[in-house]
């Protein structure tokens, strides 16, 4: 097992494996395993549209983004991404319009059009990106720049790196929280 999310849908919790290239959907209520999901490609991360209906799963090594429809547990489609890509981190924008994604070795996060499948954005960030995260108001993604030992602020609407913060040695993911209380 390499990473996991929670359907916000219906609460299934899928867990990817990156070894076999399996992905397994579970019911955590009943303790059992629902589907085991064939993506091929090293999956690493999972993200899902807001309504729980697909989804989206970052394979290194295939270089693409499997998308699964999550009421049959099936592979339905794979976004190839371009050569070189390494995808690791999955992060879905809060409307479900856009779905960013880290490509590793290619020092970059793109931006998917979830109703098309087509990457639409690539912003420039730090060496090796990892982990992904958006901020609790969608306006600025984070990423996790292992090789570069930073992280980097991208302001999501222009789409552009605004800073780098040096971090320890070889951060792998990034998370953030509100303040709102």
């Amino acid at each position: 097992p390499e990473g996991m999310g929670v359907n916000p849908g219906n609460g299934e919790v899928y867990v990817t494996c990156e070894e076999k290239g399996e992905v397994f959907a579970i019911a955590p209520d009943e303790q059992r395993v629902l589907a085991k999901i064939d993506t091929g490609g090293r999956p690493r991360s999972v993200a899902f549209l807001p309504d729980g209906s697909r989804a989206y799963v970052a394979c290194e090594n295939g270089g693409y983004v499997a998308v699964i429809d999550t009421a049959s547990h099936k592979l339905v489609a794979k976004i190839q991404l371009s050569e070189g890509s390494l995808p690791m981190g999955t992060a879905m924008s809060t409307d479900g319009t856009e779905l960013f994604v880290s490509t590793g070795r290619k020092n970059t996060v793109v931006v998917i059009d979830p109703r098309t499948n087509a990457v639409s954005a690539t912003v420039s960030v730090g060496t090796r990106v990892w982990g992904i995260a958006l901020s609790p108001d969608g306006s600025k993604l984070y990423s996790a720049n292992g090789a570069s030992d930073d992280v980097s602020v991208v302001d999501v609407k222009a789409r552009k790196e605004s800073k780098r913060i040096k971090v320890g040695s070889g951060p792998w993911g990034v998370t953030t929280v509100s303040t709102d209380k």
